[in-house]
């Protein structure tokens, strides 16, 4: 049984140690981390240079390697061989939790007749690690790292399926092709044109040097040969023209080449930063994402929300994506990489969709004023916005945030989403209650502090209580004080102590505060 009150030199090993694992995870698991961006360039760049000696051994070339070119590609295989079972050992430890996912099933099991207790909950911990070791990609993974094993190295197949690791790593690979493919048109004219300007010019030259005697043109595809390195204005000199009007092309191909090759070296970067620029500007589906946070819409609300996950740094745990109408450069804080940000209209159907909304585990939707619209109208986009989602993701937990007092019970009653704030009523009543009991602000500030604060967990996590008397006894032990139950979806505050407790039940929790005995 996980205590409550835990001593806090643990508590802060096993937070750091949390940190890492999520840290670890956004570089080799999480798609949509620009660390994870990072390091497969990285990885993809040990994947091929590891793989010259296998590339060099199947090619049907007969070429040697030199001894000491053999000797290093030899030793830097070990290392690439190490450093990749470092990857798929940590990969697997990251993929899930093994302690809690071991615990919520040790306390949640009621059938201890079929399978021990024990038995069951190894079971269901070893579980999602086993479903990604059966992933493509992590089978992939184990067959490359294979050869470890010595006696396998006889294997020669196992060292070229390293080669399929490439497309693990393929996120690099894929934003290239995506922006030569966006400008195709336009690459394919720059590029046919330059091999024309090549060809004609080449042909020329060949045919006054050939009249010449010049015997450095011994045939067209010298000529061709001697095109490629002039255009390119990197003029090699073992092949080079002599009579006048060979020259004078030369010269003509060199100015023509050095239009053609920038301008087909700027479309290629304007499409790359082109690229750039719609990731930043939220343009690219998120369709991948899954049990992340979706904030619809942008208000001091919203930024209150994202500086509370900042500040728990949330954003390194889970994804967290803002959807809004308004350009980034007019929401007023600087989002960091990790919180995603897409613009557009998050009452239309395919937007919420690029950003995954039906996997989302929490949705936010705030009251986002817009020019010419009125509170009735606001609220009604937030209702046409929920009944959406609910219809995408019957299961998210939604909150909502209204302007209007009335529209409050419709979004409970008949929408039936997890929370509904209404705008200015919490600070209104916080204010006046202050006004009646001084001192009652500060109390609902530490309250809602992320540190002193008010904590949810589940009661299993605790233990077996059959009543709220038992669970509030053993949280006193640790210095906590239960306050309330939460039971699908209903807050029971205070409840007597003879309040049964079932095993789906949620308990706030406040921590002992700092004053002396």
């Amino acid at each position: 049984m996980e205590k409550i009150g835990e001593n806090k030199k643990n508590f802060e090993i096993k937070s750091r140690i949390r940190f890492i694992k999520l840290w670890l995870y956004n570089i080799l698991e999480n798609e949509n981390s620009p660390y994870n961006q990072i390091y497969n360039v990285f990885a993809l760049f040990i994947v091929i240079t590891s793989s010259i000696g296998v590339i060099i051994e199947f090619t049907p070339l007969e070429a040697k390697l030199p001894p000491d070119l053999d000797i290093f590609l030899q030793n830097y295989e070990e290392i690439t061989l190490i450093f990749f079972v470092v990857e798929y050992l940590t990969r697997l430890w990251v993929v899930s939790n093994f302690i809690d996912d071991f615990k919520r099933a040790y306390f949640s099991y009621e059938k201890p007749d079929k399978i021990p207790k024990i038995m069951y909950a190894l079971k269901e911990a070893f579980k999602p690690k086993i479903a990604w070791m059966k992933t493509p990609y992590a089978i992939i993974d184990l067959l490359s790292i294979l050869p470890i094993i010595r006696p396998l190295r006889a294997f020669r197949i196992l060292k070229v399926l390293r080669l399929l690791k490439i497309i693990r790593y393929g996120g690099a690979i894929k934003s290239l092709i995506f922006a030569i493919k966006e400008q195709a048109y336009l690459f394919l004219f720059i590029f046919f044109t330059i091999i024309t300007w090549i060809v004609i010019l080449s042909l020329l030259v060949y045919i006054f040097e050939y009249n010449a005697g010049n015997k450095l043109f011994s045939s067209m595809w010298d000529a061709i040969y001697w095109g490629i390195v002039t255009i390119s204005t990197v003029g090699f000199g073992d092949i080079h023209p002599v009579s006048d009007m060979g020259k004078i092309i030369t010269s003509i191909m060199i100015g023509g080449g050095i239009i053609f090759v920038a301008a087909l070296t700027g479309t290629f970067s304007a499409a790359l930063v082109s690229r750039l620029m719609t990731l930043k500007e939220g343009g690219l589906k998120m369709d991948n994402l899954e049990k992340h946070i979706v904030i619809c819409g942008w208000n001091e609300t919203a930024e209150e929300i994202v500086e509370q996950i900042l500040s728990l740094k949330i954003e390194k745990e889970k994804p967290v994506v803002i959807v809004t109408n308004l350009p980034k450069s007019a929401i007023g804080i600087e989002l960091p990489r990790d919180i995603l940000y897409k613009r557009g209209d998050f009452i239309q159907e395919n937007v919420l969709i690029e950003v995954g909304i039906d996997k989302a585990e929490h949705i936010v939707i705030v009251a986002e004023r817009e020019e010419g619209l009125s509170e009735r109208n606001i609220d009604a986009r937030t209702a046409l916005a929920s009944m959406l989602i609910k219809t995408l993701n019957p299961d998210a937990n939604l909150y909502v945030e209204v302007l209007l007092d009335e529209d409050a019970d419709i979004f409970q009653k008949r929408m039936k989403v997890r929370e509904v704030i209404i705008h200015g009523q919490i600070l209104g009543k916080i204010m006046f209650t202050s006004i009646l009991n001084p001192g009652a602000a500060s109390l609902m500030k530490t309250l809602v502090d992320k540190e002193k604060g008010i904590k949810k967990v589940k009661v299993l996590s605790l233990g077996k209580f059959k009543n709220f008397g038992e669970l509030l006894t053993h949280a006193r032990k640790y210095n906590y004080l239960p306050v309330a139950i939460e039971r699908r979806k209903k807050i029971h505050l205070n409840p007597k102590d003879t309040f049964i407790l079932e095993k789906e039940d949620f308990v706030f929790l406040i921590p002992a505060g700092g004053g002396e005995d």
